[in-house]
């Protein structure tokens, strides 16, 4: 028995060639998830504190006007509320392409961010960001 015939050889580089490939998409892959998922974290984390600021800025405006009965939110409070907060953590400087809304139902404050992450690796045929958004809800305590 003597090596290898002709035609097995070059497999093994082949073999190689393969596995490093696969294992370079591996790391892009969870390199552009890992960036997307702390980019969210980051907007759940604005969000909740705006919605904060606004149920307790609304709460801080308003009194139950009498027993049994809700007083009526003003909308616009709620989005001046949140937009001062944004403005105060420098939001649209640490998103890109920042997009927020504030609603009101009843007692509930809504608000929700939108945001777009431009991703480390762009490989061929791939988008090179990503669109996330997140909502974040409070009731505001009225006595």
């Amino acid at each position: 028995m003597k090596g290898r015939g002709k035609d097995e050889r070059g497999q093994m580089t082949v073999l190689i060639i393969g596995f490093t490939a696969v294992i370079l998409l591996m790391i892009v892959v969870v390199t552009d998830i890992s960036k997307v998922f702390l980019v969210r974290r980051d907007l759940d984390a604005t969000a909740d504190g705006a919605v904060l600021a606004a149920a307790n800025g609304l709460a801080a405006i308003y009194a139950q006007p009498g027993a049994g009965e809700n007083a009526q939110l003003d909308p616009d409070q709620a989005r001046r509320l949140t937009a001062e907060y944004l403005d105060s953590v420098d939001a649209s400087n640490r998103f890109t392409g920042l997009d927020w809304s504030a609603d009101v139902t009843g007692t509930t404050v809504t608000v929700r961010l939108t945001s777009s992450v431009d991703l480390p690796f762009e490989p061929p045929g791939w988008q090179g960001s990503a669109d996330i958004g997140t909502d974040a809800a409070a009731v505001v305590p009225i006595r």
